[in-house]
């Protein structure tokens, strides 16, 4: 039985057991009617705290007659399941409680905005049976990310570690020079690729559970600088330029290391996206507000049906070319997480062979320098232009 539960029983049985004193209190006394008014407050304040659960309550009669539901039972009852009321599935489960021991199911209403919910039963002392209906869309939502999460996790580490196993089968008691040296030359990539996946993993977790402690003003033209100074021979040995368009003195408020791996992610899936005699652009706009950094590339793009998913954990648009890019799938998910953490957005625009571009908005914190370009009201980014249009 679960903890809510119990203790929805046993407000139940405080408030069935006022009802019967109530009720010899009424039988018991004459004149006096102080008593009877205490009890009433007191059934009053039962009902109060029940409206006040976040879980739907239902007391039934034994025979399943529906006696009591709190605010929140009433509110879920309008919800439909497979064409079913929420209200007739927990009517339909009090009665199989009726002739056996408690019960639990889980199920899910249709819809677009589909919604899980844990409904219990047990039966009280007096044979009545109370009902419980917890809305647990969001720990279902969890329970799904973390186990897609390993899933994933298991299949792109497991894909390395198996080709340098196998790599190293094969060179065994080999003596050829040239296939030892082209051997060993795939197990340095597959361990580079490995080490990258462990790599954002550590990043991952540590920008997820990090806080706000230790943040302080950060100019961005220097993050933009960093990141365009790391980004150099991957964009030359792509035949890729990177240029950038700063807004001098503009500042945030929040974690450097964080906002330089966020940037980095970004301009380095625009390098690895782009072709050869490219341009990556990285943009500073500014205003009082906000400050935005756009990361525009003339590169392949990314259809519309992959813009809800882009910023998940190990999801790819073309999965064969990111494993050649040695991609981990995971560099999204961290400029997500940074953004969300400084309190921030991030958008993409992009279509299929039209190139991409990927906005973070985060809140300014001016008082350092002279911001000597500031642009309009930059709190909607829809209509960030490409370079490739």
């Amino acid at each position: 039985m679960s903890y809510t539960l119990a203790i929805i029983t046993f407000l139940v049985g405080c408030a069935l057991g006022l009802s019967v004193a109530r009720r010899r209190l009424h039988a018991a006394l004459s004149a006096d009617g102080e008593a009877p008014i205490v009890m009433l407050r007191s059934n009053e304040l039962l009902s109060l705290a029940f409206d006040a659960l976040p879980s739907g309550v239902v007391i039934a009669e034994a025979d399943a007659t529906i006696l009591y539901k709190n605010a929140a039972a009433k509110a879920i009852s309008g919800v439909r399941h497979v064409d079913v009321l929420v209200e007739e599935a927990v009517v339909a489960l009090i009665k199989t409680t009726m002739n056996s021991e408690a019960q639990h199911r889980r199920f899910e209403t249709s819809g677009s905005a589909s919604r899980s919910f844990d409904l219990r039963t047990k039966h009280l002392s007096d044979g009545r049976i109370v009902a419980t209906v917890e809305d647990v869309t969001e720990q279902a939502r969890v329970d799904t990310v973390r186990t897609d999460f390993v899933a994933n996790l298991s299949h792109e580490l497991k894909t390395p570690i198996g080709g340098i196993a196998a790599l190293a089968d094969t060179m065994i008691g080999e003596t050829d020079p040239q296939v030892i040296e082209r051997l060993s030359s795939r197990i340095v990539d597959e361990s580079y690729r490995l080490s990258h996946i462990v790599d954002d993993l550590l990043d991952l977790s540590r920008i997820e559970f990090g806080g706000a402690d230790d943040w302080e003003p950060v100019l961005v033209a220097d993050v933009v600088n960093e990141v365009v100074a790391r980004m150099h021979h991957e964009a030359v040995r792509a035949g890729v330029v990177v240029e950038a368009k700063n807004v001098e003195g503009t500042r945030v408020l929040g974690d450097r290391m964080q906002l330089v791996s966020a940037l980095e992610n970004l301009v380095s899936n625009a390098v690895k996206y782009s072709g050869d005699g490219k341009t990556v652009l990285v943009e500073v706009q500014a205003t009082s507000e906000f400050v935005s950094i756009a990361v525009i590339d003339q590169g392949i793009g990314i259809g519309a049906k992959d813009h809800q998913r882009i910023f998940e954990r190990f999801y790819r648009v073309d999965r064969a070319r990111s494993r050649s890019t040695g991609g981990s799938g995971l560099g999204l998910s961290i400029v997500r997480h940074v953004v969300s953490n400084h309190g921030g957005t991030v958008s993409l625009v992009s279509e299929e062979g039209r190139g991409s571009t990927f906005t973070m908005v985060l809140p300014s914190d001016f008082g350092v320098g002279d911001a000597t370009e500031q642009q309009a009201d930059i709190s909607d980014v829809s209509n960030t232009r490409s370079l490739a249009q």
